[in-house]
C-alpha cells in the first residue's frame, strides 16, 4: 500500500454520495471492530448532510492506494447482480432443474488433506465407522445417481433452465417469482468446496467464443448449442447451495458475506484474505465506457475474486442490473480507507 490523501483520490469531490450513508450504516450494523470508533462518531450525522459525511471520512480515515506485489496499480473490476427468475418450490414442468439446499453431511476438510477440494461428505462404512470423502463436483453429481438422490433431500426450489441455475450459483443469490406471484429470496448457504472455474474462459479455450465473454454471449451460445450445455456447465466444478425465504423487504438487497444487505453501486466483493470485510474503498474504473469514481464498501466475497486489486461491483437486482453487470469487465484502481486512531481535525468539522 502507498499512503496518499483525499485530495489525490480521482473524483473524490465529485461523488454525490447517493445511497452512501445507508451503506455505511449497514457497515456499522455489522459491528466491525476496526470501525467501532468511526461508527460511534458518525451516529449524529444526518442521512442528507453530504458535506458532513464527506468531512467525516476525511477526518476519520486515511487513504492508502492498493498495489500489486510488483508495485503496479492497475487491477480488474467486474460486476455481479441479483437475478430474478421464474421458478417453483415444487417440481413440475417446466420447473425441473433443482436448486439444492445445504447437504446434511457437508463438512470442511482439514488443511492437512491437501488437494484443491476444501469440503467433503461423511460416509458410513457399514462397520460403525465414518470416513470423510471429498464432496462431489458438478460433473460427478450429473453422472452419479446416488449423489443426485442424496442432494434431492434438500431441494429448496426448481428452475426451468440449467443455465439460469448456473448464473444463480455464480451470482450467489437471487429472487424467484413463484407461479402465484409471490417472491422467494435465495441466499448463499455454502458450496461443495471445489474451486470456481469460469465457463466463459472454458468457451474461449475451446475456441467457441472470441473477445470479451459476457453472460449474454454465454446464454446465446447455450441456445445455439443445447447438446453441449452440460459439457459447458461441468467446466465449473463448484456447486453453490442455497437457503430460501419469502421476500419480506423488496427494497433491501441480498445479504453479502459481511451479513448486511448489499447496496447497488456501493457494495463490492473482495478477497477477504487480503482486505478486511467492512472497509471503505475508493474505486476508480469505467462502466459502459464512462468513468466511475466513488466510495464503496467491502461487503461481500466471490469465488473468482482473488488478489489485492480485484473487485466485483454489485449492480443491484433485476434484468437491467444483470445487463450492466454482465458487460462489466474494466481495469480499475483501488484505495483502502483505513480508520485513524484519532480524527484529523485539520479539515471541516461535521
Amino acid at each position: 500500500m502507498r499512503a496518499t490523501s483525499f485530495a489525490q483520490l480521482p473524483g473524490w469531490s465529485a461523488d454525490n454520495f447517493q445511497n452512501l450513508w445507508s451503506a455505511w450504516r449497514r457497515d456499522c450494523g455489522a459491528r466491525v471492530a476496526l470501525l467501532a470508533s468511526a461508527c460511534a462518531a458518525s451516529a449524529a450525522i444526518g442521512d442528507a448532510d453530504v458535506a458532513a459525511q464527506r468531512a467525516f471520512f476525511e477526518q476519520w480515515f486515511q487513504p492508502w492506494q492498493l498495489l500489486t506485489p510488483a508495485g503496479g496499480d492497475d487491477g480488474l473490476v467486474t460486476g455481479y447482480y441479483e437475478p430474478v427468475f421464474a421458478g417453483s418450490i415444487t417440481r413440475g414442468w417446466p420447473y425441473v432443474v433443482p436448486l439444492w439446499g445445504l447437504p446434511d453431511d457437508l463438512v470442511d476438510l482439514p488443511a492437512s488433506a491437501g488437494g484443491e477440494v476444501r469440503r467433503g461428505r461423511t460416509v458410513d462404512t457399514g462397520d460403525g465407522q465414518v470416513r470423510v470423502e471429498p464432496f462431489w463436483s458438478r460433473a460427478q453429481i450429473e453422472t452419479d445417481a446416488q449423489a443426485r438422490q442424496q442432494l434431492a433431500r434438500n431441494v429448496v426450489a426448481w428452475l426451468s433452465s440449467p443455465v439460469d441455475a448456473l448464473f444463480l450459483q455464480v451470482q450467489g443469490s437471487g429472487l424467484l417469482r413463484l407461479p402465484d406471484g409471490s417472491m422467494l429470496r435465495l441466499s448463499y448457504a455454502g458450496d461443495n468446496g471445489w474451486p470456481y472455474k469460469s465457463v466463459g474462459r472454458w468457451l474461449l479455450d475451446q475456441g467457441d467464443l472470441r473477445g470479451t465473454v459476457t453472460m449474454q454471449t454465454i446464454r446465446a451460445w447455450a441456445q445455439l448449442h443445447p447438446e453441449r450445455v452440460q459439457q459447458m456447465l461441468d467446466a465449473n466444478p463448484r456447486v453453490v447451495f442455497f437457503r430460501a425465504a419469502p421476500l419480506q423487504q423488496p427494497e433491501r438487497g441480498p445479504l453479502g458475506a459481511l451479513g448486511v444487505p448489499l447496496t447497488a453501486l456501493r457494495s463490492v466483493a473482495v478477497d477477504k484474505k487480503l482486505l478486511a470485510l467492512g472497509m471503505p474503498l475508493w474505486l476508480s474504473t469505467r462502466v459502459a465506457g464512462r468513468p466511475l469514481q466513488r466510495l464503496v464498501f467491502a461487503q461481500d466475497v466471490g469465488g473468482a475474486i482473488r488478489g489485492p486489486l480485484r473487485a466485483d461491483l454489485f449492480f443491484g437486482t433485476g434484468e437491467a442490473a444483470g445487463d450492466a453487470a454482465g458487460r462489466m469487465q474494466s481495469p480499475g484502481r483501488m484505495w483502502i480507507l483505513l480508520p485513524r486512531a484519532q480524527p484529523d481535525r485539520g479539515g471541516a468539522t461535521p
